[in-house]
């Protein structure tokens, strides 16, 4: 029997990771499912062999990213404003607009120093230092779902193929 196409496959397969994590977040209350984590799995599933999408590099890219957006954040805002509405050239809202800043290039240092690059980190890198993530917690729920799909995906990408990823096996 034809196995289904590429398409259906990876999609299935970051399908797979959402709902996991989905489950995870229904079951928990906390927030597994991050914008940042749909283009890392995507990576995973459609680009595998790329030395880019390497786990340690998704997962360390990523954790270069949230650290380096928490210190931002930390150093130039300081409290949480998850819902909090900032008014328009406000203190508040250069000092959210400043942590951005630093924490790009903060990611950027350490992704180059660590040889971790990883560009969906950014959003990550993003997502944290505008203050949408209700603190370090929140961050640390984070790096442990990018530790849940890593490990999915060393799983049932790797050594377990039920969709058919487009990888460069040797057999």
């Amino acid at each position: 029997m034809e196995r289904p196409s590429i398409g259906v496959d990876v999609s299935t397969y970051i399908a797979f990771h959402f709902a996991i994590l989905g489950t995870l977040s229904w079951f928990t209350g906390l927030g597994f499912l991050l914008p940042s984590l749909g283009p890392s799995i995507f990576l995973f599933a459609t680009l595998p062999d790329e030395e880019m999408n390497y786990p340690q590099r998704i997962i360390g890219g990523q954790f270069i990213g949230a650290v380096s957006a928490i210190v931002a954040f930390q150093l130039l805002v300081g409290h949480p404003i998850v819902g909090e509405p900032i008014p328009p050239r406000s203190l508040l809202g250069l000092r959210q607009v400043l942590a951005t800043f630093l924490a790009a290039i903060l990611t950027t240092a350490g992704m180059f120093v660590t040889n971790w690059e990883h560009p969906p980190a950014y959003a990550t890198t993003l997502i944290i230092s505008l203050g949408f993530i209700d603190g370090v917690r929140g961050a640390v729920v984070f790096f442990l779902a990018v530790l849940i799909v890593a490990g999915i995906h060393e799983l049932f990408g790797k050594r377990l193929p039920i969709w058919n990823l487009p990888y460069q096996r040797e057999f």
